[in-house]
């Protein structure tokens, strides 16, 4: 056996493991263990001990070991990390930012790079002085600093020396346009520094007990691999990791290079464009937690809609599916067997419920942070702490009715958890899925069918079939709106997609959805739904044999690519010609010696990024683009020069 890479993904239900043959690109072993949400490093740990037990996986094998975690994603989501506070050079924010505490001081560039206007250190320092004491970290971002940092990069060195504090720059993260996004970004990366060190301080101690010594990286959201000092200082380049990961790992296990890559697991369903071998970058930056950043994401379009998704029926007769998560009523009866009885006397009372679905049952998780408890809440937490119970039974122990138990803030602050019925337990009922207890499933799922006057079969192909149509409407919408911005909620998009996915063809029209490149489906629960959605799009299906850890293969088949861009300008005040490099602002008197030393630079830039980014067998390219602007009434086809452009693109392999 040739050297091995040990690859962990953390999902929001699953933390998925691999170990791969670096040589014969195969899987040698897998694992999948339930995500500890309130502490990630038991998933991994677990993880780990189940890679290991293999006899064939010798520590000093291991070549490499990756990572991709929901953190990052979870924390922006979540509002959780380290207090920041922002100082702002030339400008006011368009819209709110993320940040704890923020100061507008003097400064700010012109497009050109020119100062506009010259900062102010005491400025700085009384801002920084009057934050001090009630935030951890900094984030500095300046008017169009992009094209000229020296202001950054000053302000930053001033708050270091006057906060003592970790403090991030815009200009270190990215080099594109935009004031609010490129502030954001910087204030999201400041707030995750302590998240994920802890994290990665965690992993590096798990691998030392076992002995490995390879060098550990971390999945960044376009796919590509980060060294872990890297990832602590650029955090916010981890965000959608998880999604990343899977679209290379089913490129991958499908062995194609243009797809629709659709990774189904218990909370969510994310599709992404493979192209070319490589998944579809958005090209304005990933939205995060509703937040506009300037972090480089593979192109993800995601839905709430998963195996552990809420499955409700309203008061007015309506099901739904999700978008909330819930455990499913299988996993809490394996584990809590008492759940069975106190489902079975629900059946038989068949209660009507108002404010919560009578199948619901609540499992405690940890103490809240944040949030001190009135009585009846600590009563509630309290007889949980002993062990879960439906909320209909909860009621009747509290002596109290269920419909006014205060647990709905408890469960948003993450204090207890709901358990219901999912589309994990209609599987089950249908003998698809055996992992768990199959006699809660059917209980439940006799219970909710009462509910709407239904039976059971019938309700379970109504909400087989609201999978499959989510999963075909996401994959229909994504293809459409690859090129085009459309308004997917007008009444006409509406009633076209409808037709698409269940087609009533009338006497003229007919209606057909034939999908052109393969859809690939990826995660655990794909082989139950997938073919009825390939059906219904008409499309070549790929379910790869390893599909249920695709997203953990993507974390070791992944490569180190760095990407910048370089932009030579005129320089009208001087009569010559601005070179804007990532970290410096340079003038030449002659256009081809600009090109030609922007060019030599952002080599050198581009491939010491990449050395610091742990990749080997580094190699550099780049692309020219000289820009004209068209003068009215010209009849020159070049026009006016504008600015030359150079894309400079650095791939390295993560091991030797």
């Amino acid at each position: 056996m040739s050297e091995l890479a040990l690859g962990i993904d953390t999902g929001g239900t699953f933390t998925d493991g691999v170990v791969m043959d670096l040589g014969a690109e195969e899987i040698v072993t897998s694992t999948k263990q339930i995500t500890t949400r309130e502490d990630l490093n038991a998933a991994i740990e677990n993880c780990l001990n189940d890679l290991m037990a293999d006899e064939s996986v010798l520590a000093e094998k291991i070549e490499l070991v990756s990572l991709s975690t929901t953190l990052a994603t979870n924390a922006i989501v979540e509002g959780q990390g380290a207090a920041v506070g922002t100082l702002l050079l030339g400008f006011e924010p368009e819209e709110r930012l993320p940040a704890d505490e923020q100061a507008v001081v003097s400064g700010g560039c012109s497009i050109k790079g020119e100062i506009k206007e010259e900062i102010d250190e005491q400025e700085i320092r009384e801002a920084v002085r009057e934050m001090k004491g009630e935030v951890d970290a900094f984030a500095v971002s300046g008017y169009l600093s992009v094209r000229n940092p020296i202001q950054e990069q000053k302000a930053a060195e001033i708050v270091r020396e006057e906060s003592g504090c970790p403090v991030v720059a815009a200009h270190q993260l990215t080099s594109d346009l935009g004031f609010q996004e490129r502030a954001v970004t910087a204030v999201f990366n400041a707030r995750l520094l302590p998240l994920i060190t802890e994290l990665i301080e965690s992993v590096d101690s798990l691998i030392e007990e076992r002995d490995i010594s390879a060098p550990v990286m971390v999945v960044r959201g376009d796919g590509s691999l980060i060294s872990t000092s890297e990832a602590r200082e650029r955090p916010v380049e981890t965000s959608l990791s998880g999604p990343a990961a899977s679209v290379v790992g089913a490129r991958h296990l499908a062995d194609i290079e243009n797809g629709i890559i659709v990774d189904m697991g218990g909370t969510t369903t994310d599709l992404a464009l493979l192209e070319e071998g490589s998944p579809r970058i958005n090209p304005r930056g990933a939205m995060v937690g509703g937040w506009h950043t300037r972090v480089k994401a593979a192109d993800i379009t995601t839905i709430g809609l998963g195996g552990d998704s809420l499955i409700q029926i309203s008061k007015d007769g309506e099901t739904s599916i999700g978008p909330q998560r819930v455990f499913p009523l299988s996993w809490a009866a394996e584990k809590y067997p008492h759940l069975i009885d106190e489902l079975e006397r629900i059946r038989d009372r068949n209660p009507y419920t108002y404010n919560y679905q009578p199948v619901s049952a609540l499992v405690y998780l940890s103490e809240p942070e944040r949030m001190e408890l009135n009585e009846r809440e600590r009563e509630l937490v309290s007889v949980l702490k002993d062990k879960p119970h439906t909320i209909w039974q909860l009621g009747r122990k509290l002596d109290q009715d269920a419909e006014l138990l205060p647990w709905e803030q408890l469960v948003k602050v993450g204090c207890l958890h709901r358990a219901s019925l999912t589309p994990t337990d209609i599987l089950h009922t249908s003998g698809e899925f055996d992992r768990w207890n199959e006699q809660a499933s059917e209980i439940a799922l006799e219970v909710m069918s009462n509910r709407n006057s239904q039976n059971p079969e019938e309700l379970a192909e109504e909400i087989l079939n609201g999978v499959y149509d989510k999963i075909t409407s996401l994959v229909i919408e994504a293809v459409l709106g690859r090129e085009e911005d459309l308004d997917f909620s007008s009444r006409e998009m509406e009633y076209m997609i409808a037709r698409l996915i269940s087609p009533d063809n009338g006497e003229f029209l007919e209606t057909i959805c034939r999908l052109g490149p393969p859809l690939v489906g990826v995660g655990a629960p794909v082989r139950a739904y997938f073919p009825e959605v390939a059906e219904k799009l008409n499309a070549e299906l790929k379910l790869p044999e390893a599909a249920e850890v695709a997203n953990a293969v993507g974390t070791v088949m992944g490569k180190i690519i760095e990407r910048e861009t370089i932009i030579v300008r005129t320089d009208e005040v001087n009569v010559g010609y601005l070179v804007h490099l990532p970290d410096e602002k340079l003038g030449y008197r002659e256009f081809e010696d600009a090109v030609e030393n922007a060019i030599e630079k952002g080599r050198e830039y581009i491939l010491e990024k990449a050395k610091r980014s742990g990749g080997r067998d580094i190699k550099v390219e780049y692309e020219r683009e000289d820009v004209y602007g068209k003068v009215a009434g010209s009849r020159k086809e070049e026009g006016i020069f504008l600015e030359t452009r150079l894309e400079f693109s650095a791939v390295g392999q993560p091991w030797s």
